[in-house]
């Protein structure tokens, strides 16, 4: 099918709030004065998820609507197999970038919680986690009417985004934004149609207002009113539209977009090692605040381009660290051909899924 410039542009724009938020994060951790970025990340958040999860719907109707066999092949295998490698990786990382803030747990407690990760997912790579459990559910609830569907993952999604705490954060992500998931999965038509509309000026409106509502609700710290954030991820996700088409020319984000799951899996470890570099060779102290504010916007990208240049050199080396070895997939979930005997797969068992996401 060929490939949409918007999609894959919104995709990349959506990587860069992510990369941009887990810097600011990691470089506040340090010790880094980059308040400033905390609260245009709150505004920029009704954009990055509701975008991601919107878009990953858009293009799973062929595997919900096909075999198990393929859906459990093709995608589940996938994200199930990197979210459990890059979790060792994430363990690791992670462990050491707690010491940042004096705040380092036991070497018994990270394999404890990495033991516990498949049920508790921890790290930025939720995401992945839930992707896996969303293609699993919109398959068994097939045959329920779209609309019943919808109109039960909205309330959830209106409860979930307003102010609830939950106690991980994958179990709170699936249920804030499992309704966006089925947007792009039974709306793709409008979302289609919406992407075609042709004035700028009402697409225009729809930025600004999303922009104007997310700024609203984060100085008069609104955003656990009941159905505000709600209705600001859902003009987020349009604004991302209407983004996209307008930045659809710069090719740099729509590369960005199309290789989004090796930047997605390795943008932290690359931010948190920075960091750390930072914070052992004394840097931090001796950079002065108006230098620090633009650490993150600059972390972002540099941590991107060495994912992807991670990504580049790693891949045939250590494919497994992207995507399932072919034998462990025959051996987990066999096929068979017309005569009933047990078919194994020929060669790397799928393209390149730089863009699985």
């Amino acid at each position: 099918m060929r490939r949409l410039a918007w999609v894959d542009t919104a995709r990349g724009v959506a990587i860069c709030l992510v990369a941009l938020f887990h810097a600011t994060n990691w470089l506040m951790t340090a010790g880094f004065h980059v308040d400033a970025w905390v609260d245009i990340n709150v505004v920029l958040s009704s954009i990055r998820m509701p975008v991601f999860f919107a878009i990953a719907g858009m293009f799973a109707l062929k595997w919900i609507d096909g075999s198990w066999s393929s859906l459990l092949r093709a995608k589940v295998m996938l994200f199930v197999w990197v979210y459990l490698v890059w979790e060792v990786v994430g363990s690791v990382v992670g462990w050491a970038g707690m010491g940042l803030n004096g705040d380092r747990t036991s070497l018994l407690r990270v394999v404890h919680d990495l033991i516990l990760s498949p049920i508790v997912p921890r790290f930025e790579l939720w995401f992945i986690w839930a992707l896996a459990i969303f293609f699993v559910i919109a398959k068994l609830t097939r045959r329920v009417h779209p609309r019943a569907q919808l109109l039960l993952a909205a309330m959830i999604s209106v409860v979930a985004l307003s102010g609830w705490e939950a106690p991980n954060v994958g179990w709170g992500g699936a249920l804030k934004y499992y309704f966006f998931f089925l947007i792009g999965l039974y709306l793709k038509d409008w979302i289609m149609a919406f992407s075609r509309v042709r004035s700028r000026a009402a697409l225009a409106a729809i930025v600004l207002t999303w922009a104007a509502l997310g700024t609203l609700l984060v100085t008069f710290d609104l955003q656990a009113v009941p159905g505000l954030y709600f209705l600001n991820c859902v003009l987020g996700l349009l604004a991302g539209v209407c983004i996209g088409r307008a930045l659809s020319g710069l090719l740099i984000l729509g590369h960005l977009g199309s290789r989004t799951l090796p930047i997605y899996l390795g943008h932290t470890p690359i931010i948190v090692t920075c960091v750390l570099v930072f914070s052992t060779t004394g840097l931090i102290p001796s950079v002065p605040d108006a230098v620090a504010v633009i650490l993150p916007a600059i972390l972002a990208p540099v941590a991107m381009c060495l994912a992807y240049v991670l990504y580049r050199g790693l891949d045939r080396r250590l494919p497994w660290l992207y995507e399932p070895p072919a034998a462990l997939i025959d051996l987990v979930l066999p096929t068979r051909d017309q005569s009933g005997r047990r078919r194994t797969h020929q060669g790397r068992w799928s393209k390149r899924r730089m863009d699985a996401l």
